[in-house]
């Protein structure tokens, strides 16, 4: 059986030669993780960076060669797409990240993570604070399962630059807790096992 980076070449060789079917199918299956990717740094804008970033991708499936991975490729457009959208909304003053809205901080209403325990709530919102590309990051590694060459293909950066870059945005997050976290049981539980709540948030994708 074709893995899945195997498996979304073919796709989007096929789309390439002209069959739709296939692009659909491509869009379909990586949806639900783009839109994750945008929905706790542009929150109120998620859906419309999803579909310029689909737009861009079909619009320049062409120029893809096969250097990298297909995901890796996908991804590169959306986080340009980010850097765009926050480079306008701080120019505006509109930017809306994760638990904010206009009138202050809001309960989660996003689709693609999971914010049922206090401790995800809490990462989620330590996370939204790092530097985008740290976030982005720890965003691929932990919820997305890119390798760092991956990784590194969306970040524009060496692979062997990406191991430190993600100990950094570790050690970041970590110290972003430890500051906005008071002490108690919540805050031990959640650096305890950063890893492993940093990965609990990530809902399954749709089939």
């Amino acid at each position: 059986m074709a893995d899945a980076s195997t498996e979304d070449l073919e796709a989007l060789e096929a789309w390439q030669r002209g069959d739709r079917d296939a692009g659909e199918r491509l869009m379909r299956r990586h949806y639900t993780s783009v839109l994750r990717f945008f929905e706790l740094k542009a929150t109120a804008a998620a859906d419309d960076l999803t579909q310029r970033t689909f737009l861009a991708c079909m619009e320049g499936r062409d120029r893809f060669r096969g250097e990298g991975s297909f995901k890796g490729y996908l991804f590169g457009i959306a986080r340009y797409q980010l850097l765009e959208h926050l480079r306008r909304s701080d120019r505006g003053g509109r930017l809306v990240r994760f638990g904010e809205e206009d009138g202050g901080p809001v309960v989660t209403r996003l689709s693609t993570v999971v914010a049922r325990h206090q401790e995800q709530q809490l990462l989620l919102r330590a996370l939204v604070c790092l530097p985008t590309d740290m976030h982005v990051a720890l965003q691929l590694y932990y919820w997305e399962g890119l390798p760092t060459a991956e990784i590194g293909q969306v970040l524009g950066i060496p692979k062997s630059t990406v191991t430190t870059r993600l100990d950094r945005a570790r050690k970041q997050l970590r110290q972003q807790l430890t500051t906005m976290v008071r002490p108690g049981p919540v805050r031990d539980r959640l650096l305890a096992d950063l890893e492993g709540w940093a990965r609990s948030v990530a809902a399954p994708d749709a089939p």
